[in-house]
């Protein structure tokens, strides 16, 4: 918003200037962005009358122009070829200064002496305010200009502008008036502001031949309409001009600058009907399907049936709160005019403007909020400027009113509103700020007021709205500054951000990449991989594909692996630390349950290099990294095969384990069906998902230093044959057990199946290694730790040993 001081001072005394105002203005919650002064520099410049022009004696190109300034008559040389004799002019003195700080003199040009210099809108870097002709050359000023009068008076350049940097909550901040109120708010001063900047309805007979209908009274609330006769078309008088420019709008005639001067000031949008040609009812509906309009960009816009349009018995003749038709035109034949001065909803305004590509100072006003009940007034301010101007006749009026929101009354207590802004406000500072924003307020006792809010201040809603306007009105540097009380602590990580980053390390040490993935997944691979039955669906799904919150983190990378895949990089290790989303049931009723989970997936192969070879991404590969978590978190995982539940169908039965730590689930690990891979294009890929929280309950981060022992460690190895459905980690538990004390590490280093050993059989071989930390064992120690072991595993699982 730009605000122009001129026109702030028609209605507030103002003893600042422009940098003290926006400082003020600052202080009290209204932004200023910047402060623009509008004269860039030029000095001792004024509206000349051009008497005489005749070619310059000895140069083609030349011409000597004799010109009274009102003071005197000036000989002034000039090269510029689109003046004439009665033109006004902006002529620039000896003594005057150009902006960039260019300084006239008197000067010869070839043989005549030129008194000053005829000036262009670019010389003095301001817009383009004169005739047609000006373009390209000498500023053309229109013919009532008055001779000797100061161009910086003129064309109100003396004025400086404050840029407003206005929020979404102070949408009446967007009308001069309410500015004003701002301003003498702030500096205890109370504005003069004329009948029709209030809200009482003007007495004008009621339009009977101007029928009008709300079809849609949820989009529109009110809709109101002046009549106007014997219209005149013609340019605006300067001052009008000039605080239009002042304010970012174009002038283009009095009937279009008066609307538009209109909703700067009241913050009303208005637009302007040729009224004979409208046809019947004016009706304010949505758009029927397949209709179009022309607007007045000249335009064809196709209309959707969620558009609201203002439309005759013809058909659309306005875009609602957006732009006019072509078709209803004010032009300069027109003789009568319908102002329209209505109440839009704004986020229907703000659909149709986005949808349609179509942006406007109406549109961005009804968007923010505009106030109902200022329909009415500012019709009148338009009828007072139309008989000011001599444009027209206010002849009737008509309205349509649906529903208007009721007065916003605000209970508010003293005690709270100390309580709350931790000060010691008494009752008479707070009356004061009442009486300052002009807010009619009713004691209710000693300590509580009822606070009637006036229309145009939409923000203010509840108590602590009214509690926010008292510290802003009062000063926010008024409040005391104290320092934050309490204890202090030390601020730290939680064991659970403890953990996750020492997993994260883990992992990227061990080579993999982390991802993140969308919370929303789709419902037939959540089904498959997740809960089944238990995925939230979304109301508002980004994608069709993504219409569930995840109960899985396995479609979200299968899906980022194929991605990869198909753009042929093939060689993957990922990983992602996230949330899945449990409901207690369905329909929700409450929360869901945010469970952490750590998955990752592996495909391809290491990268090729000279000096070691390519090591294949598969389930052992996995595992590894697995047993390497485990290890740095003072855990041991235990795996066991996978016989029921959806993962049978899902993952290879040979290369695939649930994974247990204490006894307590912790996840999967597992090879893809090959089925499965020739669906989403992968080559084998291994994932794992693992419970985050079942992890940090079984993890062990406390470091216990021990020294390396003193004493040699004795190592043996023993091979069985077992059948074949014994599994090698059962035999393994078995030997740690019979073991003792010294058996330190078993550890399995060879399979095989195939003569001598039996059909239906294996033979399993196992290194172990005895250590004791305080003394040297002996063979015969250790051959008895031995037969004990083979002895058990003989009895248990009907083992033999393979010599």
């Amino acid at each position: 918003m730009r605000v122009s001081m001129e026109w702030l001072k028609q209605y507030l005394e103002l003893p600042l200037s422009p940098e003290e105002l926006a400082e003020v203005l600052t202080g009290g919650g209204i932004e200023v962005e910047g402060v623009e002064c509008l004269n860039k520099g030029f000095t001792e410049v004024y509206i000349g009358e051009i008497l005489d022009i005749q070619p310059h004696p000895d140069a083609q190109k030349l011409q000597v122009c004799r010109l009274n300034t009102g003071r005197e008559e000036l000989t002034i040389v000039t090269g510029a070829s689109n003046v004439l004799i009665g033109d006004k002019v902006p002529v620039a003195v000896p003594g005057a200064v150009l902006p960039g700080g260019k300084e006239i003199q008197p000067v010869d040009m070839r043989g005549v002496k030129s008194y000053g210099m005829l000036c262009s809108d670019k010389e003095l870097e301001i817009e383009a305010v004169g005739q047609e002709r000006s373009k390209g050359g000498i500023l053309i000023l229109s013919p009532d200009a008055p001779v000797g009068q100061s161009l910086e008076t003129y064309l109100g350049l003396q004025d400086s502008v404050l840029e407003l940097e206005l929020y979404p909550n102070r949408p009446d901040c967007l009308a001069m008036v309410n500015v004003a109120r701002e301003a003498g708010t702030l500096l205890g001063k109370k504005p003069v502001l004329p009948e029709w900047g209030r809200e009482e309805m003007p007495s004008w007979p009621e339009d009977v031949r101007q029928k009008v209908e709300i079809e849609d009274p949820e989009l529109s609330w009110r809709y109101s309409a002046l009549l106007v006769d014997d219209v005149v078309i013609q340019p605006s008088p300067v001052w009008m001009q000039n605080r239009l420019r002042a304010a970012g709008v174009r002038p283009i005639n009095n009937i279009v600058d008066i609307t538009n001067y209109c909703m700067l000031e009241m913050g009303q949008p208005l637009h302007a009907f040729d009224r004979d040609k409208l046809q019947g009812t004016v009706r304010v509906r949505k758009a029927k399907q397949g209709e179009t309009m022309v607007s007045l960009d000249g335009i064809e816009r196709k209309l959707e049936p969620d558009m609201l349009v203002i439309a005759d018995d013809n058909g659309p003749q306005a875009i609602a709160g957006v732009m006019g038709g072509l078709e209803s035109e004010v032009t300069g034949k027109t003789c009568r005019i319908l102002f329209e001065s209505a109440h839009f909803l704004g986020s229907s305004v703000r659909r149709t403007s986005r949808k349609l590509g179509l942006r406007s100072e109406s549109s961005s006003r009804f968007e923010k909020g505009v106030n109902p009940y200022w329909t009415v007034p500012t019709l009148g301010r338009v009828a007072e400027l139309l008989l000011e101007l001599e444009a027209g006749v206010p002849m009737s009026f008509t309205e349509k009113v649906c529903a208007l929101p009721p007065k916003v009354r605000i209970e508010i207590a003293v005690p709270t509103v100390n309580q709350v802004l931790g000060v010691e406000y008494t009752y008479q500072e707070i009356e004061k700020v009442f009486e300052a924003l002009d807010f009619e307020y009713l004691k209710l006792s000693d300590c509580r007021y009822s606070v009637e809010i006036p229309s145009y201040r939409q923000d203010l809603k509840i108590e602590v709205d009214l509690i926010e306007e008292i510290a802003r009105i009062i000063g926010y540097d008024k409040i005391p500054t104290t320092l934050p009380q309490g204890s202090q602590t030390q601020g730290c990580r939680t064991p659970e951000q403890v953990f996750r980053r020492k997993l994260r390390k883990i992992l990227i040490k061990a080579g993999m990449n982390e991802v993140i993935s969308y919370s929303f997944s789709n419902k037939e691979l959540d089904d498959q991989w997740g809960s089944e039955g238990r995925n939230i669906p979304l109301l508002n799904p980004l994608r069709e594909e993504l219409g569930t919150m995840r109960t899985s983190l396995l479609p979200g990378l299968l899906e980022i692996a194929s991605r990869n895949t198909a753009r042929r990089n093939t060689d993957l290790l990922l990983f992602e630390i996230g949330n899945v989303y449990l409901p207690k049931e369905l329909p929700l009723k409450e929360q869901p349950d945010e469970v952490s989970r750590i998955a990752g997936l592996a495909q391809g192969e290491s990268k090729r290099h000279w000096l070691n070879s390519q090591v294949k991404f598969d389930f052992f590969y996995v595992k590894g990294i697995l047993t390497q978590i485990a290890e740095e978190c003072g855990m041991e995982f235990e795996y066991r095969r996978i016989e029921e539940g959806k993962y049978c169908s899902l993952l290879h039965p040979g290369r695939s384990a649930s994974i247990y730590s204490k006894g307590e689930y912790l996840g999967i690990l597992g090879e893809i069906y090959p089925q499965l891979d020739q669906k989403w294009d992968l080559q084998c890929p291994v994932l794992f998902e693992l419970d985050f929280g079942a992890l940090s309950r079984n993890a062990n981060l406390a470091v216990i230093a021990k020294s390396y022992p003193r004493y040699p460690a004795i190592q043996r190895d023993l091979a069985v044959v077992v059948p074949e459905e014994v599994s090698a980690e059962d035999i393994k538990k078995k030997v740690m057990a019979l073991g003792g004390e010294f058996l330190k590490e078993v550890e399995l280093f060879d399979v095989y199946q195939g003569q001598p050993v039996p059909a239906g059989h294996k033979s399993l071989a196992f290194t172990m290694r005895y250590q004791s930390a305080e003394r040297t064992l002996k063979d015969e120690e250790v051959n008895t730790f031995n037969s004990d072991i083979l002895s058990g595993i003989q009895q248990e699982f009907g083992a033999k040993w393979r010599k």
